[in-house]
């Protein structure tokens, strides 16, 4: 199997406004969006932002009579604690072959608002990796756990001191991943556009050292000139680890491509 992108969005998350047929532009063989899910969203004036089912499944049904590619439906899910059986009730209702999981916001901001810059950096720190190993508990189903620097974006964060002040934490969510069987993504958008490459150089050979063996790369593309974006460039750094596959999930199954 040739590796396919398997974090994008479309007109059916609340920050984008990309069309499917831009992204297919690309020929891919298979395909999916991961649309955003995020109830009482901060990040969108608390907003339940929850993609339209109805309309997803009738692109895909147009799509499939016009295109050769294969389409799978997709999520990106974030969780706040408290949320898991609301969450669960809709995914319950609404079938989705991917599911990504992420830790956005904690209900008052998300982790990219302003206000973190007005914090303690390390507090921030503690109470996101604190929210992804408590949500790495409570809530089942998803296959990849997204941009695990999501809450250090803006933060200015070094390997050296994640090393030194929260490596116990993070291998403790990176030890839920491999119980869980999931994928540690990563994420084009931290690795370049917030330049946290040194992140992952860091955080790569912590989960292999774990027994961790799924890895995903994903462009987190809002606009389908990102599709793909830096996938020669994360590939180069896993291949330093001797990581030579990755990780696709269709359905209830997984498949292995070699390394783009």
């Amino acid at each position: 199997m040739k590796y396919y992108d398997q974090h994008l969005h479309t007109f059916l998350s609340f920050d984008s406004q990309e069309i499917f047929e831009n992204y297919l532009l690309n020929n891919p063989a298979f395909f999916v969006a991961t649309d955003h899910f995020d109830l009482h969203n901060p990040g969108n004036k608390f907003h339940d932002d929850i993609p339209d089912y109805d309309k997803l499944a009738q692109k895909l049904s147009e799509l499939e009579g016009n295109y050769p590619t294969t389409f799978f439906k997709g999520i990106e899910i974030g969780v706040v604690p408290g949320q898991e059986k609301q969450i669960h009730d809709y995914l319950n209702d609404h079938p989705y072959d991917l599911k990504l999981l992420s830790i956005h916001q904690n209900g008052k901001f998300d982790y990219m608002d302003d206000v973190v810059l007005t914090k303690d950096k390390y507090a921030v720190a503690k109470m996101y990796f604190d929210q992804m190993a408590k949500v790495l508990d409570t809530f089942t189903g998803a296959q990849i756990l997204t941009h695990f620097d999501y809450g250090l974006r803006r933060l200015d964060f070094t390997s050296q001191e994640l090393e030194e002040h929260f490596e116990k934490d993070l291998k403790l969510i990176l030890k839920k991943v491999i119980r869980k069987e999931m994928a540690l993504e990563i994420n084009a958008k931290s690795f370049g556009y917030y330049q946290n490459a040194n992140l992952y150089r860091y955080i790569i050979p912590l989960y292999k050292s774990l027994g961790g063996t799924f890895f995903t790369l994903g462009s987190d593309a809002h606009k389908a000139d990102d599709y793909q974006a830096l996938f020669p460039e994360m590939a180069g750094l896993l291949k330093e680890f001797d990581i030579n596959f990755l990780v696709a999930f269709q359905k209830n199954e997984r498949f292995f491509a070699e390394l783009p």
